[in-house]
């Protein structure tokens, strides 16, 4: 398809490729991430003994983006940023701290196995990948976590089948927002990245991330004040509903 934009007495003709791929982020795009942290939290709030629920709910938020963020950036490992998150909680409610390594991850499994009761996919995930797959495009899944984790949400949130693979940061070696992970999800979607659409919620390591290598993107942003949802994937995608 050919859009031509006129400027002055000349016009200019951009080439654009028509989408044959599509990617999508999993934590807050295909997968209800914060609504599963905030549940479990909770949960975990009162195994704990901590009354203030939404305090408690608050400070594990914060401890988890700065903590997660340290391990993005190849600062700890990503078992220690889980330590770090939990000994940072519970030096804020001036809870025992266990003396261990061994100790904390015994603690923050509690946390895990109330997290994942709560693992659910966005309600109109599955429709759209359905979607997509009727009109033959190809699917796939670029997230930054662990591989192990990242597989097993999209297993038991039932949308496994539903895409053609799955890239890792931990897999593949690179953190998005680098071009090179979204060369990677490309190549092995069988596309050029300029036949790639890629949809994520974060501006900066979805959006951007994937506009450097090339991609048009798409920003899904739930809670915005003219929100969103992967319903817009279609659209932009140019599949019929």
């Amino acid at each position: 398809m050919d859009h031509s934009r006129a400027t002055g007495a000349w016009a200019t003709v951009v080439a654009v490729s028509p989408v044959k791929a599509v990617g999508f982020d999993l934590d807050e795009t295909l997968f209800d991430h914060r609504g599963a942290a905030d549940a479990g939290a909770d949960a975990f709030a009162a195994h704990l003994g901590v009354d203030d629920a939404s305090a408690f709910r608050a400070a594990w938020s914060a401890a988890e983006e700065t903590e997660f963020e340290r391990w993005r950036r190849g600062e700890i490992s990503f078992a220690e940023q889980r330590r770090r998150r939990l000994v940072r909680v519970l030096r804020v409610f001036g809870l025992d701290v266990p003396a261990d390594a061994a100790g904390l991850d015994a603690m923050f499994d509690r946390y895990l196995a109330m997290y994942r009761t709560h693992w659910r996919a966005f309600p109109e995930a599955l429709e759209v990948l359905a979607a997509l797959r009727r009109a033959e495009l190809r699917i796939g899944v670029l997230t930054n976590g662990a591989e192990v984790q990242q597989k097993e949400k999209l297993s038991i949130i039932g949308l496994a089948d539903a895409v053609d693979i799955v890239c890792t940061s931990e897999g593949i070696g690179v953190q998005k927002p680098d071009a090179r992970a979204f060369d990677a999800l490309a190549e092995r979607l069988g596309v050029v990245p300029g036949e790639c659409l890629f949809v994520g919620d974060n501006p900066l390591h979805d959006v951007e991330g994937a506009r450097s290598a090339g991609m048009r993107a798409l920003r899904i942003a739930r809670d915005a004040p003219a929100p969103n949802d992967l319903t817009a994937v279609l659209d932009a995608a140019g599949v019929l509903r």
